[in-house]
């Protein structure tokens, strides 16, 4: 009697436990989708934390294969750079808040992330790739920049460009020595101090320089013509912000023309051109990107970063900006950085665009600053979430990418649960029939064997997948195997006259090697999916593992306590199986 006892407390303990877990995904999954749409953030958060998880094949989603380029670093930063890229990209999409992602190691070179119920594709896919290498750099002053400006037209001269091809046929190889003579003079301009006769002659070339620009960002037609003796200047719509604008469709080709070996040789070495990481609108309509002229070296890197976070921009209230904490090397740098520029600009630079050219209006100390000019909050947000994660070790590509709709996603679900209640159906059936009321003890076990399996998946947040409910459609089989066996040893034992309850015993002690036998190597091989698989093989060796394990608790331990309680109460001449 006290053995019942305590199979009782065990049985009814883990039927309240499997229906206090299974709650909030049964109100999470027949709530209206009106109603679930109309859920705030945290109330989203806790159901979904609570609930079952579905897989990327199931509610939809976004699959990624990405490639290191490790070609840029040395022997010793390869042997670990995957391994590294895996961490912080793991970092970015965790603070980015999708539910259970799947991020893993390919090969040698690749990684696969996997990003379940994801809704802004293009933001997801920003937010993986993008490398964050954040850089401080100086840039250049007016009569610099006009001075390069003034070379490149030099060099450039027979240099046409169609689009992104360029053709230097016709370069004038005259042209060409001298703008590499003049970006020598430039390279020592740049490096000594600014005189007083320089700035009065750098100042009038420049006034020159804007008035043939104009003095209004207006959008020009593209079919303009380029000014043979200015083949890089025409391009140009206006100077601001410390540097100069061209219009986006011209982009292009002003890259081209940069990329050229006359226009490298013309920008000193110590210099270099980057755009503006968003285009802005013209005046006269249009959109146009800013050129800046940079130091080629960071003066600081965002190795000395700690922390990043969005704040309300107190310029501007209803928009945010991001707020950044170096460490105590880096503010020391930056503090020196910006003291001895005051009054100059500062190009924050991330990923090889710059974001930001702000005035540096004093000197700024205690290693604190802030990124402006974002357009939108997501923008900040996700720039916040790539600074703290930290900048990948080398540049990624995506190689493959997949989108899984979720509709589609729908369609599996739907068609997979018609599966698994036609199989249960028809096992069911088959148990009734064949062994009659012990069928349908059998069969009640089974609804529990369920329960169980589909309790432990939201208590450990395991995603449902499709290879999931494959898994479960087997476990079903593999439930009622244990009850076949016992329910066999149990009519062999009828079969030698022995009483109703010496045959239950009998029939309990002689099958359970043989389950125990027929579950331990079927774990195993579960065991084995589920270390050498991939994601949907794993999803399917989880489900058929706790399958097992739970079909062993029912046919053991749930089925004998009924058989139990059946015989203790009154002698049975015969048993219904």
């Amino acid at each position: 009697m006290n053995s019942m006892r305590w199979k009782l407390v065990l049985v009814l303990g883990v039927l309240v436990f499997c229906i206090w877990v299974l709650l909030p995904s049964y109100r999470y999954y027949t709530m209206p989708r009106e109603q679930r749409d109309g859920l705030s953030p945290d109330q989203r958060s806790r159901f979904i934390q609570k609930a079952i998880k579905l897989g990327l094949d199931l509610q939809g989603g976004m699959h990624v294969v990405l490639e290191v380029d490790d070609s840029k670093l040395d022997e010793n930063a390869k042997k670990d750079a995957v391994d590294r890229a895996i961490e912080i990209i793991r970092n970015r999409v965790d603070q980015f808040g999708v539910s259970e992602p799947v991020i893993q190691k390919q090969g040698e070179k690749r990684i696969i992330v996997q990003l379940p119920g994801l809704q802004d594709q293009e933001r997801a896919r920003r937010l993986i790739g993008q490398t964050a290498q954040l850089e401080f750099r100086l840039v250049r002053q007016q009569d610099e920049v006009a001075r390069v400006l003034r070379a490149l037209d030099r060099a450039l001269i027979g240099v046409t460009v169609s689009g992104t091809k360029v053709d230097s046929t016709g370069a004038d190889t005259l042209a060409t020595r001298e703008a590499a003579g003049s970006a020598e003079e430039a390279d020592a301009g740049a490096s000594r101090a600014d005189s007083a006769s320089t700035v009065e002659r750098e100042t009038t070339g420049l006034d020159s320089l804007l008035g043939t620009l104009g003095q209004t960002e207006t959008a020009v037609p593209l079919s303009r013509e380029i000014s043979p003796d200015r083949p890089f200047t025409s391009y140009l719509v206006s100077y601001v912000n410390g540097g100069v604008v061209v219009d986006e469709r011209d982009v292009p080709a002003v890259t081209a023309l940069l990329a050229t070996p006359q226009a490298r040789r013309a920008i000193p070495r110590n210099s270099e051109f980057l755009w503006q990481a968003r285009p802005r609108p013209l005046q006269g309509g249009g959109m146009g990107r800013v050129l800046f002229l940079c130091e080629r070296r960071a003066t600081l890197t965002g190795s000395h970063l700690t922390d990043a976070v969005t704040r309300p921009d107190p310029d501007n209230p209803a928009q945010l900006n991001v707020g950044f904490t170096l460490d105590r090397k880096g503010g020391l740098i930056f503090a020196r950085f910006t003291g001895e520029n005051i009054g100059r600009r500062i190009a924050i630079v991330l990923d090889g665009k710059v974001r930001s050219a702000p005035v540096v209006q004093s000197k700024i100390p205690g290693g604190e600053g802030r990124i402006t000019g974002l357009d939108s909050d997501a923008e900040a947000n996700d720039l916040a979430i790539v600074l703290r994660a930290g900048a990948l070790p080398a540049p990624v590509r995506i190689i493959e990418e997949r989108t899984v709709g979720p509709t589609l996603g729908r369609d599996s679900i739907v068609a997979g649960t018609r599966a698994a209640i036609g199989g249960f159906l028809v096992v069911m059936l088959f148990m009734v029939v064949y062994y009659r009321a012990s069928g349908l003890l059998a069969c009640g076990a089974l609804v529990f064997n369920l329960f169980i399996v589909l309790a432990v998946l939201a208590r450990l947040h395991a995603a449902l997948t499709l290879p999931g409910i494959a898994g479960l459609i087997l476990t079903i089989g593999m439930a009622v195997d244990a009850n076949v066996l016992i329910f066999e040893r149990i009519r062999e034992e009828l079969a030698k006259a022995k009483t109703v309850r010496a045959a239950i015993e009998a029939g309990y002690d002689r099958a359970f090697n043989a389950i125990l036998d027929a579950n331990v190597t079927t774990l195993i091989t579960a065991f084995v999916l589920w270390q050498f698989g991939t994601g949907p093989i794993k999803g399917f060796a989880t489900t058929l593992s706790i399958g097992i394990i739970a079909s062993m608790f029912t046919a053991l331990l749930c089925t004998r306590l009924v058989y139990d309680a059946i015989t203790a109460r009154r002698q049975l001449r015969s048993l219904s199986i």
